[in-house]
């Protein structure tokens, strides 16, 4: 319904009958004519239509069903995947609204378009109940910066060669760079998966 699956290459590569090699050359087609997104590492895939097709072009603020995509999209990792997903449809599904997608919406870039009066509400009752002054908005105010730059993809590089120099800039290990590299050229690295490879290449040593 969401357009938002777990699909392993292999997987792809076996329903179509082809070697994954071709299977991932058909993906990255899909994916820089901007119909899907896919991430590598987690083997994610977002259909970024599929949604509007499927449930509505938007939703009213009381429609069941946007409760029904916030549960479910509340149950996935906070990725670029999910992000993006987000992203599309935060405001004509109402998303923002939805207090379990409350940290999707703090990790959206500070340009976006911001929340409706409700969620501000919510979000100053939640203050005055943690009990939070004007220290505690720093800290939140820098908690949400530090979210926003960990979970927003690196620049994709020119070409394959950029990117790989600049993934070896960065420590990545020698047996992930090539998962790297296609997400890097994909939109989808960034500094959060970054830093859980090299955290695994160092237990690893």
């Amino acid at each position: 319904m969401l357009g938002l699956y777990y699909v392993p290459l292999a997987y792809i590569a076996h329903e179509i009958g082809c070697p994954q090699e071709g299977a991932s050359k058909g993906l990255l087609d899909l994916v820089e004519a901007k119909i899907c997104s896919y991430d590598y590492q987690r083997e994610l895939v977002w259909v970024h239509e599929m949604a509007a097709d499927q449930i509505a072009p938007q939703l009213q603020p009381k429609d069941k069903r946007v409760k029904g995509v916030a549960d479910q999209l509340a149950m996935l990792p906070i990725c670029p995947i999910t992000l993006g997903f987000y992203g599309r449809y935060r405001l004509p599904f109402h998303l923002y609204d939805e207090r379990n997608l409350e940290e999707f919406e703090l990790s959206m870039p500070g340009d976006v378009e911001a929340p409706s009066k409700a969620l501000r509400s919510k979000e100053k009752e939640k203050d005055l109940e943690e009990g939070e002054g004007p220290s505690g908005l720093g800290e939140r105010e820098n908690s949400e910066n530090t979210s926003e730059t960990m979970f927003s993809p690196f620049p994709i590089p020119k070409s394959s060669a950029d990117g790989r120099t600049f993934l070896l800039n960065k420590g990545v290990p020698g047996d992930q760079l090539d998962n790297c590299l296609r997400n890097l050229l994909g939109g989808n690295f960034t500094p959060y998966d970054l830093e859980g490879i090299l955290t695994d290449a160092r237990s690893a040593a």
